[in-house]
């Protein structure tokens, strides 16, 4: 599958847990591309006390990334964003008007813990949204409050925020429990985006040509081309809907 757009990885170095260096960061770039990977999303973690790296600072980056890139710079659409872990410094940056969002559209990338109970995550998706933002809740299989019951994840959806999961935790690279759930959401078209959350080459790749296999495989064509392509890529162009092909 070519045309993919990952919305969420760690490519940048130097600035989160993600790429070390900046060659790991390109071979992380030289990975996707050769995966099907057309646009992609630098998402730097942004969480107090653990990963503060500045707007600055990562703008820095991303455009070294770029320069690095040779010839790849031309084949492949680059945007720049962040993680936000929810927390008092996303309330903050929300008040000043200090954000990052997804492309050129108005969603926002918003990380859960298991420090978060299932009424503080409904209470940040109605903080983003009253701030003008979408939330797209990242790697959702991740978070202990909403593994029990898809019923869960479905009242978030009615609220109007955007899931994503990963490609990773889809093939189950963080174990069965979450691959069952991952495939328990999507059956029930719980999911509007699958990314990567790449942060190095081998211990948590891209592996985003696996899953459109596997997705095309168990859930057909179209389904896995709305994940994968259609759905991130209208949202990096702040178009969430516009198309007949995207599913919100």
């Amino acid at each position: 599958m070519t045309g993919i757009a990952d919305i969420h990885c760690h490519i940048l170095p130097y600035v989160d847990d993600g790429a070390l260096r900046k060659e790991e960061s390109l071979e992380l770039l030289e990975m996707q591309y050769a995966q099907g990977v057309r646009a992609v999303c630098a998402t730097p973690h942004l969480r107090k006390g653990m990963f503060e790296s500045t707007d600055d600072a990562i703008r820095l980056q991303f455009e070294r990334l770029q320069e690095r890139a040779g010839p790849l710079r031309e084949r492949m659409r680059f945007f720049l964003s962040r993680e936000y872990y929810c927390d008092e410094g996303l309330l903050a940056r929300l008040e000043r008007g200090e954000i990052l969002p997804l492309g050129m559209g108005n969603c926002l990338l918003l990380e859960f813990s298991h420090a978060h109970s299932e009424s503080e995550i409904q209470s940040y998706i109605q903080i983003v949204q009253q701030s003008g933002y979408r939330p797209l809740i990242a790697h959702l299989e991740r978070c202990p409050a909403l593994r029990g019951d898809t019923a869960q994840t479905a009242a978030l959806v009615e609220m109007g925020a955007l899931i994503q999961v990963n490609a990773g935790s889809i093939l189950g690279r963080e174990g069965r429990r979450q691959a069952s759930f991952c495939r328990k959401l999507l059956k029930e078209r719980l999911v509007h985006v699958v990314a990567s959350d790449a942060h190095d080459p081998e211990m948590r790749p891209p592996e985003l040509d696996r899953c459109a296999v596997y997705l095309t495989k168990k859930l057909g064509a179209a389904y896995a081309e709305q994940l994968l392509c259609t759905n991130p890529l209208q949202i990096l162009l702040g178009r969430e809907g516009e198309t007949e092909d995207a599913v919100y």
